[in-house]
């Protein structure tokens, strides 16, 4: 049996080193230093594969202990650990031969991932494709544009409702791609203030505007000769928008302030995802239409949890298990009781707001999730499933053959009405639903339904009952 790989952690922070180490036991054979000496020690006491490196450490720096583990092992993989503040640091580092920097306070999901790429860089679709988990055929069309399309340099559009994964996604196209050896630079512009958007994006020099007292490196530097992926595009100011289109077209950008005639370059792969309808946005003005089109290079619609037909139990057992291993309990499954009542729920928030549910769930479950360890508005909500009435459930009139023959044309269309009928009453008297959500289920427009429900209402009112076709 193969031995697991070994990682060092060198950070001052006791805290750090506690958040980190169980999470990362569970895979890798795991060290801890506190200081750069002591991290210099235990790098050639267990000579592990991959180093977490703190850049802020007291007496040796962090750049130090890099230089050191660099001059007697240059192909070691180093990943620095900084606060945003120290990133002209960060960048500093990767020069030295740093392989990657991330930002505190750390995304144990990110780091896990990320260790994985360095650990077994040779990833293939196959090992890519065990980060995504569904086999609905909505998510197979969705992996099937991953396989084309993740090995190019082409950028993608990541599409869809929020919480439907795009972040995952797009890492598993930048571990699919040439560049899985680089950085993977994510940028959330929904929480980069517009006032601050282009220094935080691009970076500035001293003196470029008021407050600004020196040099500062912008984010999308650290995407050199990596991936570069910009959530929630349709965010931007259009101000930005024009910056970064310069970006696409020349490969190149100027910090704010920039004397130098010479602009930086970055040779990165572009992967940007948005839950806004851009081409309204475009039709507004809100949003640049040459820049979707740089940006669209091929789009990808991530379905929403709702519309993944078979998938939800798969995703319950798979994060069920994954919190399990996390929390100390590695047996712990999920009841079908418990599935039960996932799958009659409507995820609005999509699989984010499972995973929240569950992670909570299995914290207060004993040895399987079971229906009552979900949450309140969870078990008393019940999703409406399309209705699909067979004829035998319709009310058809017994024919009668003294009253002569029934026109068949007039019976398929009364028992059309009838069926439409009972489909709504029924949705109407089983939910709260509104007639936006209604109209969605029923898989028609708001405007066709309101006029149905007049029909209804007007027929309700001439007959005080169910209709009947005509005899003839």
């Amino acid at each position: 049996m193969t031995p697991p790989a070994g990682v060092l952690i060198i950070d001052d922070d006791p805290g750090v080193i506690h958040a980190l180490s169980p999470a990362l036991a569970e895979t890798y054979d795991v060290h801890t230093a506190t200081s750069g000496e002591d991290g210099l020690m235990a790098y050639e006491r267990v000579r592990p594969h991959l180093v977490l490196l703190d850049v802020m450490l007291p007496q040796m720096g962090g750049l130090s202990v890099l230089r050191a583990l660099k001059k007697s092992s240059a192909d070691l993989p180093v990943i620095m650990m900084t606060a945003f503040a120290e990133v002209q640091t960060a960048v500093q580092a990767i020069k030295m031969g740093a392989l990657d920097y991330l930002q505190k306070p750390l995304d144990r999901d990110v780091l896990l991932r990320r260790i994985e790429q360095v650990v077994a860089p040779s990833a293939s679709p196959q090992a890519a494709r065990a980060n995504v988990v569904g086999e609905s055929g909505a998510m197979k069309r969705v992996w099937k544009a991953i396989e084309r399309f993740g090995p190019t340099d082409i950028p993608i559009l990541l599409q869809g409702e929020t919480g439907t994964g795009k972040g995952l996604i797009a890492e598993t196209i930048h571990q699919m791609s040439s560049r899985r050896q680089g950085p993977f630079v994510a940028i959330d512009c929904a929480t980069v203030p517009h006032e601050l958007a282009e220094s935080e994006l691009f970076g500035h020099e001293d003196g470029a505007f008021t407050g600004a007292g020196k040099r500062k490196r912008g984010r999308v530097a650290f995407a050199d000769r990596g991936t570069l992926f910009l959530d929630e595009i349709g965010t931007l100011a259009v101000g930005t928008q024009c910056k970064l289109l310069t970006l696409l077209e020349r490969q190149s950008f100027s910090p704010l302030g920039a004397r130098d005639v010479h602009p930086m370059r970055l040779d990165a792969r572009f992967i940007s995802a948005t839950n806004l309808p851009l081409q309204q946005a475009i039709e507004s003005g809100d949003f640049r239409a040459d820049l979707y089109h740089r940006l669209n290079g091929i789009s990808i619609e991530l379905p929403a949890l709702r519309d993944r037909e078979g998938d939800l139990p798969l995703l319950a057992r798979h994060f069920v298990a994954e919190f399990g291993r996390r929390y100390g309990k590695p047996d712990i499954g999920v009841g079908d009781d418990a599935l039960d009542v996932l799958q009659s729920y409507s995820w609005p928030g999509n699989i984010r707001e499972l995973q929240r549910v569950l992670s909570v769930a299995v914290v207060v479950a004993n040895h399987a999730v079971c229906a009552d360890d979900l949450p309140d508005h969870i078990r008393n909500a019940r999703r409406p499933r399309p209705l699909r009435p067979t004829a035998q459930e319709l009310p058809f009139p017994a024919p009668d053959p003294a009253s002569g023959p029934i026109n068949l044309r007039e019976i398929k269309e009364w028992a059309g009405r009838e069926a439409q009928k009972r489909v709504i009453l029924e949705l109407q008297s089983r939910t709260n639903i509104n007639r936006q959500d209604l109209a969605r289920l029923l898989g028609v427009d708001a405007k066709t339904l309101r006029s149905r429900l007049r029909e209804m209402s007007s027929e309700a009112a001439a007959s005080g009952g169910i209709t009947r076709p005509t005899r003839r």
